[in-house]
């Protein structure tokens, strides 16, 4: 029970607009847009994700995206899967700013390593396994590609950008596995790069991990072709 309503209630601080653009003087910026600053890297190391409530009526003003990003990661430790470490939870005054503080999960990402031609079979298998390790306990992670999957120094797969996620105290059912696969590559030319070979082998991982049975492999296939 307790890796599954584990970090509802993560403490937070008040923290003023003022306070947060002096950190980010001094910080790399990592990813912006039309809005303002939304990752940037802070000169001990450490990571300061922004996020901002996009519409007027939306729950992330009760709960928001900087606590359910949290209570993932507390999460995702209990159920032994690498992931960040948080240092620090913020809420601002305006109530549509919430910010977190964490140290990076230290590595190489997936998608880094097939950028570079590193990613071979054996990589594409260990991934299968990893992907059916997180099916099995539960882990529905919407923003699973290879940008988000990590190599760490140990020889682990683990978790970025952790957000979106669902937790559930069972197995995920055929339905949203699929649904996973369906949504895992984030452009065409991640798919073409990671190739029919290592495509199958990611299969041939996941399917000898999974301990869900009835997945159909040419189901699998179909939605990661």
């Amino acid at each position: 029970m307790k890796r599954i309503f584990g970090g509802w209630f993560h403490r937070s601080t008040l923290i003023s607009k003022e306070t947060l653009e002096t950190w980010l003087l001094g910080a790399e910026i990592l990813e912006s847009d039309g809005f303002g600053v939304k990752v940037a890297k802070c000169p001990d190391g450490n990571i300061v994700k922004i996020f901002r409530v996009k519409r007027f009526f939306s729950s992330a003003k009760i709960y928001s995206y900087a606590r359910r990003f949290c209570r993932n990661a507390i999460r995702l430790v209990a159920l032994d899967v690498p992931t960040v470490k948080v240092k620090q939870l913020y809420h601002c005054d305006d109530a549509v700013h919430s910010v977190v503080v964490y140290q990076p999960l230290q590595g190489v990402t997936l998608l880094q390593l097939l950028q570079q031609n590193s990613l071979n079979v054996q990589y594409a298998e260990a991934l299968g396994a990893f992907i059916a390790e997180l099916h099995d306990k539960g882990i529905y992670f919407r923003g699973l590609h290879l940008g988000n999957i990590v190599l760490t120094p140990e020889g682990r797969l683990g978790l970025i950008d952790i957000s979106e996620m669902s937790i559930f105290p069972w197995r995920l059912g055929c339905r949203r596995r699929f649904r996973n696969f369906a949504r895992f590559w984030r452009t065409f030319e991640d798919k073409y790069t990671f190739g029919y070979k290592g495509i199958h082998a990611l299969i041939k991982g996941y399917h000898a991990s999974c301990r869900k049975v009835d997945m159909k492999l040419k189901e699998i296939e179909k939605a990661l072709m």
